[in-house]
This record gives C-alpha cells, structure tokens and sequence, in this order.
C-alpha cells in the first residue's frame, strides 16, 4: 500500500474523533454554564453565552496562576477573541484526547499480532492518565514557580509587570499541553522494548544522551526563554525516563 493510501486509511480511522474534536470545540467556545430554574429547582445549564466555558477557563487560570502584582493587558479586541479559541482547542483536545488514543491504537493494531495488540489497548489508560498526571504537574508547579522566579526580578528593578493577554494563554497552555505529552516518555519506551525494538539494555547505556535529549525536549516546549522551566521540568523527565526503563525491563522478563 502506497503512502497516500496510509494517510487516507488514516484519516478515516480518525475522521469520527476529528468531528468529536470539533463539536467540543464549538462547545466549549459557545457555551456557558447559566443556572436555570426548573421544576423550582435551580440548575446548571449549558446554554449558549458570551461568557463561555472558555472564558471561564481562562478567568481560573488567571485567578490562580498570575502573581498579584500582575496585570493583564489587551492591546486588541481581536487577542481576547483569539485566547478564547486558543483555550477552546486545548480544552477540546484535552477532552477527546483518550478517543483519540483510541483511534489510533485502532489504526495501528491491523497490522500486529494478537500479543501486540493487547499491549497497544492496555496501554490506553496509563498513557490518560500520565497525560492528565502531567498537565496537573504543570498547572500546580511548574507554571506558578516560574512565573514567581522571572517576576521576582522584575519587581527587584521596580517596574510595573505587565503580560499580554495571548502570550499569557500561550505561555499557560503550551506548558500544559507540551508537559503532558512528555509525561507518556514511560510508555513510549516500554512499548518500544515489548515489540523488540528497543532493547532495555539500550535505554539503561544511554541515559547520557537521554539527558541531552531532555533538556531539548524542555527547551523547545518552554518559550520564557530563560532556562528555568527548562531545569524544573528536566528532572522529572529524567524520573520518567528512569521509570520507563523499569518498565521495559518487566516487559522484557515477560518474554
């Protein structure tokens, strides 16, 4: 089969996560949550609003991660506008993430046999909830600590903090997002040993290169520039690159 045919044959298998996608999008982009009464009981409902799921997002983000001495700036109506979309994509992917997943273990388990196959599915789960595991991680502790290190010297030089709106929401959401996706290095590597492609003797030789490998990795996801998200996200990966390789080694003693 030529490779044009793969991608069609791709596509498909993701066509019904990539409407999914779309529907959560619009929703979250779209729709507030009002409380209504009904049966002289007041509700939550999901109903469309100006004040969306997205802005809502972002008034918590903002309420939890801006140091008080912050403020936020809008230097055009649009930016708003484009930080609601930005949101309501990472929201939705997010959400349809564990479909997603789905969708392509589906793709890729017609070509495995059955041993492979059973180890695609089971690690639909682990690879949920690590990603959710370093979205969490991100939220709680790396973005809040390195927002109070880069202003703190701000603040030593007695200037006035300012952040745009849509370098906020960016900045925010690629930590999110990028810190979420290296959180599945465990996975990734254990599933490379269990179909025989990566030997656990290769990970365990070449934890020198998986530093270097690391602190790329970081440096390319984190956009402050200044290498301190990149040091406080580098040890984690290093743990999971450590628990990745356990991992294998299991997998290996398995067979």
């Amino acid at each position: 089969m030529s490779v044009l045919n793969e991608l069609q044959q791709f596509g498909k298998k993701i066509l019904s996560w990539l409407w999914l996608f779309i529907a959560a999008f619009g929703f979250f982009f779209a729709f507030g949550i009002k409380k209504v009464e009904i049966f002289n009981k007041i509700i939550p409902v999901p109903l469309p609003n100006i004040e969306s799921i997205s802005t809502l997002f972002f008034k918590k983000i903002q309420q939890d991660l801006l140091i008080k001495e912050m403020s936020l700036i809008v230097t055009n109506p649009i930016d708003a506008v484009w930080a609601q979309i930005g949101i309501s994509l990472f929201l939705a992917l997010v959400l349809t993430l564990p479909f997603l997943l789905y969708k392509i273990a589906g793709y890729f388990s017609s070509a495995l046999f059955k041993k492979e196959k059973r180890a695609i599915w089971k690690a639909l789960i682990p690879c949920t909830i690590l990603f959710i595991g370093g979205c969490i991680f991100a939220y709680f502790f790396i973005i809040p600590i390195t927002f109070k290190i880069l202003y703190s010297y701000v603040l030593a030089m007695g200037a006035k903090p300012f952040f745009a709106i849509n370098q906020f929401v960016s900045l925010v959401l690629i930590l999110i997002l990028g810190t979420g996706l290296l959180f599945l290095l465990p996975i990734f590597m254990t599933l490379l040993s269990r179909f025989k492609i990566v030997s656990p003797d290769t990970w365990k030789k070449n934890w020198r290169y998986a530093i270097l490998a690391s602190l790329i990795l970081t440096a390319i996801i984190t956009p402050d520039g200044t290498g301190i998200t990149m040091m406080l996200l580098t040890l984690p990966m290093l743990l999971l690159y450590f628990l990745g390789w356990v991992g294998s080694r299991k997998m290996a003693n398995k067979h």
